[in-house]
């Protein structure tokens, strides 16, 4: 099977699976693949600091991260969240690596500006198929996950990069939004409405009952509270 989309100027194609363009770099599915078996050989000889990722080396990475990046783009407009999850893990560990072995600071910094919003997607695609199989929980716990990883980044001084983070993080709270409204409530929030309800109406003898029936729930219920803005 294919990808293909039409734009005003040409149809584009990717494959599904493996590199978009379908290449195989140095007999690997990917260019990705190759420097990692090339990190590999350096530790398994005892070597660790030969492993260096020359301006070359970093441009091949890159250019094979863009790609992937406009294949998961695509597949998270067509909900294919499996493979925006293996997509964009694959540029974030392609960033790790240029972050940890380019020998010019600069190839680092190029890449990261690309992290945010690769983060927001791959933990969106993570939440999204947990909502598909009705676990809120686990999305919401995985949302709180990629709010986290956003918040702990080293910080940027540059406005492209700044405002990635800040659209990601704001996109992630509203994904949060939407999953806390299609979850079912838990006996805690039926009662804690119920409550609400009895009060209001003056039905305190009432209210006493459903605060003993609210103190008597265990209290290791998950909580759906996402970090503030």
């Amino acid at each position: 099977k294919k990808l293909q989309v039409r734009f005003p100027m040409g149809i584009e194609q990717y494959e599904l699976d493996g590199r978009p363009d379908g290449h195989r770099p140095m007999g690997f599915e990917t260019i990705l693949d190759y420097y990692l078996h090339v990190r590999r050989q350096a530790l398994e000889s005892g070597e660790p600091n030969t492993f260096r990722l020359t301006p070359s080396d970093c441009e091949q990475l890159r250019d094979e991260a863009m790609i992937f990046s406009y294949r998961y783009d695509l597949l998270y407009q067509r909900k294919d969240y499996e493979r925006v999850v293996r997509d964009t893990a694959h540029n974030l560990l392609t960033f790790d690596m240029v972050a940890e072995s380019a020998e010019m600071v600069e190839d680092a910094e190029s890449m990261e500006m690309y992290r945010p919003y690769a983060l927001r997607l791959h933990y969106a695609s993570r939440a999204l198929l947990s909502l598909r199989r009705r676990r809120y929980d686990e999305a919401l716990r995985l949302i709180r996950l990629g709010l986290q990883r956003l918040e702990q980044l080293d910080e940027c001084d540059d406005p492209k990069w700044l405002r990635e983070r800040k659209m990601a993080l704001v996109k992630l709270r509203r994904l949060g939004r939407r999953v806390r409204r299609a979850r079912p409530l838990s006996a805690r929030e039926r009662l804690q409405m119920e409550l609400k309800q009895a009060v209001d109406r003056e039905d305190y003898e009432g209210a006493a009952k459903i605060r003993d029936r609210i103190a008597a729930l265990p209290h290791d219920e998950p909580t759906d509270e996402l970090p503030p803005a």
